[in-house]
């Protein structure tokens, strides 16, 4: 048997346009993503035989054939041609249906680590597999700061990015991304003005934080207590806060650990949301 543990990161959307609804019913994004240290566990290992074997600890997270690191195991499986047992053993510390990817990040990490074993795949070929999984899938693939467009399928990296600090605040519940983006449909006859996006990268890399999220709006429509989470941010001095994803995570961002450690520690202790304190990463994390 050979296996191998990778924590799998969560994700902060620095900015989240939806630049349009296509005929196949998909919505066409443009997006700044920056991965954070904030992980699931997740070790996968391979034998001979045949199946997959999902063990979830930690939060609720769905089993089996519900749950995206299953689908992955199942599709490299299917794409390599390969006749092989796959175990998967899934420690969970990222709020589920949080907009922090967490479900994204747990099948990519089983088609890196799969392919680190089997060496099937070049990367390229790994962010096109993941491209039947899901949406933010295939930014985890390099796990590395970038511009996300096209149905998630377009990463382009954003070289020399700095690696900001974060405060995170959950309320604790899941959103539906599906009905977010339904009612994003019912306001989209609202003009959007869609931002320079060269310019943007240029400030986030000099230290300003033009933050965006254009589900946002839907989702406070939906779930108001994400305007109260913002608002609590807010009310604390920051100069930032917005929604990571659909929702319903609210971040504020910080060029140094200091500061955000100061509001982290006013915070922490709080029983109505989770608190936490995070930075940028690069690149994948082995145990």
């Amino acid at each position: 048997m050979k296996s191998i543990t990778l924590l799998s990161p969560a994700k902060i959307n620095l900015t989240l346009e939806i630049l349009g609804k296509r005929e196949v019913g998909y919505h066409e994004i443009r997006s700044i993503i920056q991965p954070v240290n904030l992980f699931d566990e997740i070790n996968i290992s391979i034998e001979q035989g045949e199946g997959i074997e999902l063990d979830t600890k930690g939060l609720d997270a769905p089993t089996a054939q519900n749950n995206l690191a299953w689908k992955a195991a199942d599709i490299f499986i299917k794409e390599a041609g390969i006749r092989a047992k796959i175990g998967i053993a899934l420690t969970k510390k990222i709020p589920l249906g949080a907009g922090l990817g967490g479900g994204s990040s747990n099948a990519a990490a089983v088609l890196v680590g799969l392919n680190r074993i089997k060496k099937k795949f070049s990367q390229d070929e790994l962010i096109n597999l993941s491209s039947k999984i899901g949406a933010d899938v295939a930014f985890f693939i390099n796990c590395r700061t970038a511009l996300v467009e096209g149905f998630g399928e377009k990463i382009t990296l954003i070289r020399d990015s700095p690696h900001y600090y974060y405060l995170l605040l959950n309320p604790g519940f899941e959103v539906s991304t599906k009905k977010i983006y339904e009612c994003w449909d019912e306001l989209s006859h609202v003009a959007i003005n869609h931002a320079n996006i060269d310019e943007i990268i240029s400030l986030f890399k000099s230290g300003a934080f033009p933050l965006r999220n254009d589900l946002e709006t839907p989702a406070t429509e939906l779930y108001p207590s994400i305007t109260n989470l913002k608002e609590r941010l807010l009310s604390l001095g920051v100069e930032n806060a917005s929604m990571t994803g659909s929702g319903p995570t609210v971040f504020s961002i910080f060029k140094d650990e200091k500061s955000a450690k100061v509001l982290y520690n006013l915070l922490k202790d709080s029983s109505s949301f989770k608190v936490f304190l995070v930075k940028g990463i690069s690149g994948w994390h082995r145990l």
